[in-house]
């Protein structure tokens, strides 16, 4: 039986067969391939970078390696020490009472009022954080004489906040105030006139009840 040889017409209508068969398979939607964004590659190319100078640094100015390596062992350490005091302070501060003047009347428990004209006489001294202190126990002290807030020497300023008796809308207001008074207070975020001028609009409100 003579089998016969198969041409080039024979293989070219073969693949053309092929090739159609493939295109048809691979244009199904499971084959439709795209590229993805990788918001994290520039950091990843940025630190690869930063690896190879670092490792080109220390194969040709070693002197010049260990000397940044210790200035960056040292700012590190400053920001953790840094770090540290202010969470020290945060701490220690949101648990301890507010000052009292040693010019109140012996016996006597301040009121508001005492702690507003405590506050504005700070503000004269310049010494405008203590007065953002006086002046957040003389907005707790009316809050809780309107029954919206249960005033407690023990209780720290975020604590308010959470208070039942407080709208929406006002603790809103007060959580804005806690913050603040932590950055000035505890935190020993820049606080001048015109900060405490600030805090003192927004401290005055007549708080809503539910």
């Amino acid at each position: 039986m003579n089998v016969g040889v198969p041409s080039d017409r024979d293989f070219q209508q073969a693949d053309d067969s092929l090739r159609v068969v493939l295109d048809s398979v691979f244009s199904s939607g499971r084959y439709q391939w795209s590229v993805r964004p990788d918001p994290l590659a520039f950091l990843r190319q940025w630190w690869l970078s930063l690896q190879q100078w670092l490792a080109s640094l220390a194969r040709n100015h070693p002197d010049l390696y260990v000397a940044l390596i210790w200035v960056a062992v040292a700012v590190l350490a400053g920001v953790v020490l840094h770090a540290s005091w202010v969470l020290v302070r945060v701490v220690r501060g949101a648990t301890a009472p507010p000052s009292v003047s040693e010019s109140a009347d012996r016996g006597k428990t301040p009121d508001a009022g005492w702690f507003r004209a405590e506050a504005l006489s700070l503000a004269q001294q310049g010494r405008f954080a203590e007065a953002i202190r006086a002046d957040f126990q003389r907005l707790i002290l009316e809050l809780d004489a309107r029954a919206v807030v249960r005033y407690r020497p023990s209780k720290t300023p975020a604590e308010y906040v959470r208070e039942p008796g407080i709208s929406e809308s006002d603790r809103g207001r007060l959580t804005d105030l806690v913050h603040s008074l932590y950055a000035f207070v505890y935190a020993g975020e820049r606080c001048g006139s015109d900060e405490f001028a600030g805090w003192q609009r927004k401290a005055e409100w007549r708080a809503t009840t539910h």
